[in-house]
Parts: structure tokens; sequence; C-alpha cells
């Protein structure tokens, strides 16, 4: 009778992993690749210490479901630095300057959103 219990735990144990394992790995709709929530930037040894301003490179993408869709991006406060329409999904790379300081890289799209923050020297 052991055997069978100790069997049934097991059953039940990896049925609920499976399940909540499922429901944690959905994918994200706006995945920011660069910059990383909480950087500091550019990445040298030893750090940069104060900056004026930097050249900066950030990459995302967008995964909706299918059919015509409006993504929308930019730096802190300001108005959106670029937008794109896309079907089903998109990866975007630019460069661009920004000062030194505190920074947040925001994108919103018609699926979701998502925005990080980070610093250009120290």
């Amino acid at each position: 009778m052991t055997k069978i219990k100790s069997l049934i735990f097991v059953l039940i144990f990896f049925s609920v992993l499976y399940f909540t394992t499922t429901i944690y790995a959905d994918q994200v709709k706006v995945n920011i690749v660069y910059p990383i929530n909480g950087a500091t930037y550019p990445i040298t040894d030893p750090a940069p210490g104060p900056l004026k301003s930097a050249y900066f490179a950030s990459s995302f993408s967008v995964t909706c479901g299918g059919g015509s869709h409006n993504v929308k991006w930019g730096f802190d406060g300001g108005p959106a630095l670029g937008s794109s329409s896309f079907y089903d999904q998109t990866s975007i790379q630019f460069v661009h300057k920004l000062p030194g300081g505190a920074h947040v890289f925001w994108v919103k799209s018609d699926c979701g959103e998502n925005k990080v923050k980070f610093r250009i020297g120290r």
C-alpha cells in the first residue's frame, strides 16, 4: 500500500510542477533585450565615472497574436523616438546618443508594454 501512495504522491507532484511551469513559461509580449534593468553603461573595467554622453545600443522584440500591430519606443518621459507597424512579431535594434545619468527605456505596443531603468556613466 505504501508503494501506491508513493506513486500517487509522485504523480501529483509532477502534475502540479508541470502546470505551474507552463503558466510561468508564457512568452512575454514585449521583451527588452538591451539595456538590462538596473545596469550602468558603458560596461568597462574600471567603471567609466561621470560621462557627458554616450552612443548606446538598444534591442527589443514584440510578439503579438496574428494580425497587424503597432509599436513605439523611446527614452525617459519624452515623445516616441521611433515606431513601426508589423504583422505577428518584430525585432528592433538601434543606436542612440544619450546624455550621462539615469534613464528609462520604454516600449509600448497594442498588445503589451515594458520598460527598464539604467544609467549612462556613474
